[in-house]
Order: structure tokens, then sequence, then C-alpha cells
């Protein structure tokens, strides 16, 4: 019976870990694809939800972008590493949008 408990907590923890990668809500068609900064830092945002970026030695692959309810920031994080962009300009009709004070370019 202890066995059994011990067992179910533990694919119950297990599961949730995987859910969590799993991504979360798309962004905004306008943000998706794949950006490379001029500082040349990149980020991803997918339609299915995942995301990721690159900064120095900082990165995330496979984590959840998170748009705030103003729509002047998001944040990308997976297991508690996580980078926020202040969307200093939406991307525009030749592919450029600026985070943070870098302009990235869609790739």
């Amino acid at each position: 019976m202890k066995n059994t408990l011990s067992l179910t907590i533990i694919l119950t923890i297990f599961l949730s870990l995987i859910l969590a990668c799993g991504g979360g809500k798309p962004a905004p068609a306008k943000y998706q694809g794949d950006w490379v900064g001029t500082n040349g830092s990149t980020l991803y945002l997918s339609s299915d939800g995942k995301a990721g970026f690159k900064i120095g030695g900082k990165s995330v692959d496979g984590g959840g972008a998170e748009f705030s309810e103003d729509g002047k920031s998001f944040t990308i994080s997976l297991f508690g590493i996580s980078e926020t962009f202040k969307i200093d300009q939406e991307p525009n009709d030749v592919g450029e949008m600026k985070l943070n004070g870098v302009v990235y370019r869609r790739n």
C-alpha cells in the first residue's frame, strides 16, 4: 500500500512536469517565427505555444511564452529560467520588432 501511494505521487509529479514543458498559449501571429537580434541573441515563438531564446549564456528551448494583459511585454520561461521582453516596437511589415532596446529581424 505504501509503495503504491509513493508511486502514485511520483507519477503525478512527473506528469505535471511534462505538462509544464508543453508550451503555452500561442503567441499572436505577428510575433510567431524565428527572430535574430542585432546583438546576436535569438528567440522563437511557435504557433503551438512553444517558445525559446538564447541571450548570452542564458537559454530556454521548448518553454512557453506569456504575454502581459496590456500587450507591452512577454515572458519566455521553462523550469524557473525566464526572460521578460519589453515590447518597444511591435513587428512591422518588413519583419522587424524592437524588444528591450534591441532590434530583432525575422529569420
